[in-house]
């Protein structure tokens, strides 16, 4: 069995196993060479190119798995929201979701499931695709965003820029809009991450990005719910991990949904996650700050090192990887030395 699914199905595979997120991305040169030639989105929608992409990493570093190069806007953009990428600006809607009327034409736009998954089939070509040149030590994940953090954007029209405020002014003024624009989201996703495990997806994230954005209370029902119900609807097919950025202040709610692997964002103590999830039964996945990327090599290894021994020493199975993504201008050649380290000890 793979280093990578060994650790979230809670074993100790002889190497700990390591993949990065946004591990296929800007800070590559190969990646901006593809970038010249193609806008954001059709590189999202042709499988060859999304492939290719998706391998990028792989060819540079010893990593333990590849992730799909995806988005997790592409279901608002099958729901006809109207999805571009403005370059500095980052993903824009040119329609949103903000009231009842609204949510009826979402609805209508959702009402035949199986022709929204039909729009998204390009991502099962590019897993399809991309299987067929994984080395055969690496694992392929696929991903979707989590309800919450896939609706802020849909109601926003764009990122929130940390404040939700449009967000939070729905969930105040008309719950009811926001659940069921959630409940419409759900239903999709599960379809959609069924999809990717047909064509041959083998562990899959969900990332709840802007879950720390809310209070406990806010989490436990706006959030939890929606998780756990894709979590529960995929975990018999494949394992999965449950990746909730700035999670400290909602571990208590995130515990409460069920998942194989706990990604760790950066702001919090492994070994303090490790000690409260004992019980559980889980495998932690994290949790470097990706900035100390840039840090002096020895501060980065110094760092790492202490991860790597929180990790090792949690009672399940553990992923190394960084508590958030890669930042646009990150040294290559410390990814690399970040790797063969992890490898190494």
């Amino acid at each position: 069995m793979k280093a990578l699914l060994q650790a979230a199905k809670g074993l100790k595979p002889a190497r700990t196993p390591l993949w990065l997120m946004r591990q296929a991305g800007r800070y590559l040169p190969e990646y901006r060479e593809v970038r010249t030639k193609h806008d954001t989105l059709t590189m999202f929608q042709t499988p060859s190119i999304a492939a290719e992409i998706t391998m990028q990493p792989l060819r540079r570093f010893d990593l333990d798995a590849a992730i799909i190069y995806a988005d997790i806007l592409l279901i608002p953009a099958a729901l006809n929201l109207g999805l571009t990428f403005v370059t500095g600006e980052g993903p824009k809607f040119s329609r949103t979701i903000r009231s009842a009327e609204d949510l009826v034409w979402l609805q209508k736009q959702a009402e035949n499931k199986a022709q929204i998954i039909s729009k998204l089939n390009y991502v099962a070509e590019t897993v399809d695709r991309t299987k067929a040149m994984l080395p055969a030590h690496a694992s392929l994940i696929g991903f979707a965003g989590a309800p919450w953090t896939v609706a802020s954007y849909m109601i926003e029209g764009g990122s929130a820029g940390g404040e939700f405020f449009e967000s939070k002014l729905l969930m105040f003024k008309s719950p009811e809009v926001l659940h069921g624009l959630l409940s419409i989201i759900t239903d999709i996703t599960i379809d959609y991450l069924n999809m990717q495990v047909d064509a041959g997806a083998e562990i899959l994230q969900l990332f709840e990005s802007w879950g720390g954005a809310l209070t406990p209370q806010q989490y436990a029902e706006f959030c939890a719910p929606y998780s756990a119900k894709i979590l529960k609807a995929l975990q018999p097919r494949v394992p999965v991990i449950h990746f909730v950025g700035e999670g400290a202040g909602i571990l208590e709610e995130v515990l409460t949904v069920p998942t194989n692997v706990l990604g760790v964002d950066w702001r919090q103590d492994l070994s303090r996650v490790s000690k409260r999830t004992e019980s559980l039964n889980i495998a932690l996945q994290g949790n470097l700050d990706p900035l100390l990327l840039y840090a002096p090599q020895a501060e980065m290894e110094k760092q790492a090192r202490k991860i790597l021994e929180a990790g090792r020493a949690h009672k399940g199975g553990f992923i190394f990887n960084l508590g958030h993504g890669i930042r646009l201008t990150t040294p290559v050649e410390r990814v690399g030395q970040l790797v063969d380290l992890v490898h190494s000890i």
